[in-house]
């Protein structure tokens, strides 16, 4: 595949640019790490890399480090990756957007916990990672089975009352102030075992 030429609209890119950022010849200190965004283009369509591998013709390895930022890929290699998730190459290079969620301004979402509310306090940030506020009123659950998400870390950190999390055949007690890191793809599940509401603050990367 022969990568395109810039034009002259307004969706033109420098390719030469971009390949000398990929390169690390030229990025400036802010230049956004384009390897987590690929990822979660990736996982955001359901692709595994075994399934890019097919689409693009490249090496699974190679495409496993792409997302890792510990390769220099070519235009070509980018093109084709970028295709085959749908996205403009260009797009990699966005800077961050700045968001600001004021309190109680944050949108209303259910994962499916029992006696649960949560707000997504993560907004505009490409899928590289969920931010969650929940309050777990006394009895609430993330249901009757171990569940696991698909996604790499779930941190959970404990601002008020207490969360019993179980993860696998352990069980925890969080107590304000108390966190916990773990692999999101183990079985696990929490539960407010208090007599007060817990409120939990939940981080997801990337999002799943």
């Amino acid at each position: 595949m022969t990568p395109p030429r810039a034009g002259k609209g307004p969706e033109a890119l420098d390719f030469d640019a971009i390949v000398k950022r990929v390169n690390g010849k030229t990025a400036a200190p802010d230049t956004p790490r384009i390897g987590p965004r690929l990822r979660a283009a990736r996982q955001a369509r359901g692709l595994t890399l075994d399934a890019l591998v097919k689409l693009t013709g490249l090496d699974k390895s190679f495409l496993s480090r792409m997302e890792r930022d510990l390769t220099q890929a070519s235009v070509a290699s980018l093109v084709k990756v970028c295709a085959a998730l749908g996205i403009k190459p260009g797009a990699l290079f966005d800077p961050p957007t700045t968001t600001l969620v004021r309190a109680g301004g944050a949108a209303r979402v259910n994962f499916g916990g029992v006696n649960v509310e949560e707000r997504l306090l993560s907004q505009g940030l490409n899928g590289e990672m969920m931010i969650l506020n929940s309050v777990i009123h006394p009895g609430g659950h993330g249901g009757e089975e171990l569940y696991t998400l698909n996604a790499d870390v779930t941190f959970v950190t404990v601002l008020e009352g207490v969360l019993e999390f179980m993860i696998e055949d352990a069980h925890y007690f969080l107590n304000p102030g108390d966190s916990l890191t773990m692999s999101s793809r183990i079985p696990h599940n929490w539960r407010n075992p208090g007599s007060v509401p817990t409120r939990v603050l939940w981080v997801t990367s990337p999002h799943p």
